[in-house]
C-alpha cells in the first residue's frame, strides 16, 4: 500500500541516511530499524489517517450527491465535488489492498477483499512472525 504512495520510497531513504548512530554495525542497523518504524508510523498516521473513517464519509457524502441528482440537476460545482469525492473514494481503497496484503490469501475473489477473514488471517500471520527473543552473540533480547 505505501509503495503506491507517491514519494514514499524518497522519503525512506532520506529518513534511513539522516539516522546517525555509533556502535557495532548489528546495533546501529537494529536502531535505524527501529528509528525508521517510528518514522513510518508517524507518516502513515498523517498520510493516511483513519482510513475506514474516511471511506465511511466519502460514502455518506457522494450518496446524499447521487439521491439530490435524482430529484434535480447538479450544478457544475456539485458535479465536480461528485468527481472529486470517487477520486478520494478510490484512493481510500487502499485500506483494502493492505488487508489483502498481510493475510497472504491470494486465491478469493476481489468482493471478499474486505472480510472478517481476511482480518483474521492478517492478524494471525502477525501472531506467528512475533519473536518473543532473540539470541545474539551469547545475549538473549526479548520485546
Amino acid at each position: 500500500m505505501w509503495l503506491k504512495a507517491e514519494g514514499f520510497l524518497d522519503k525512506v531513504k532520506s529518513w534511513w541516511e539522516n539516522y546517525h548512530f555509533q556502535g557495532a554495525p548489528s546495533y546501529i542497523f537494529a536502531k535505524k530499524l527501529t528509528t525508521l518504524k517510528l518514522d513510518l508510523k508517524k507518516w502513515n498516521k498523517i498520510d493516511f489517517g483513519n482510513v475506514t473513517a474516511k471511506k465511511q464519509q466519502l460514502w455518506i457524502k457522494l450518496n446524499a450527491l447521487y439521491v439530490q441528482e435524482e430529484t434535480q440537476p447538479l450544478t457544475d460545482e456539485e458535479k465536480l465535488e461528485k468527481a472529486s469525492l470517487r477520486f478520494e473514494l478510490k484512493n481510500t481503497l487502499l485500506e483494502e489492498i493492505s488487508w489483502r496484503q498481510n493475510s497472504r490469501v491470494l486465491y478469493l475473489k476481489e468482493w471478499d477483499s474486505n472480510t472478517s477473514f481476511f482480518h483474521r488471517m492478517a492478524n494471525s500471520n502477525r501472531r506467528y512472525n512475533y519473536i518473543e527473543n532473540l539470541m545474539f552473540v551469547g545475549v538473549l533480547t526479548s520485546n
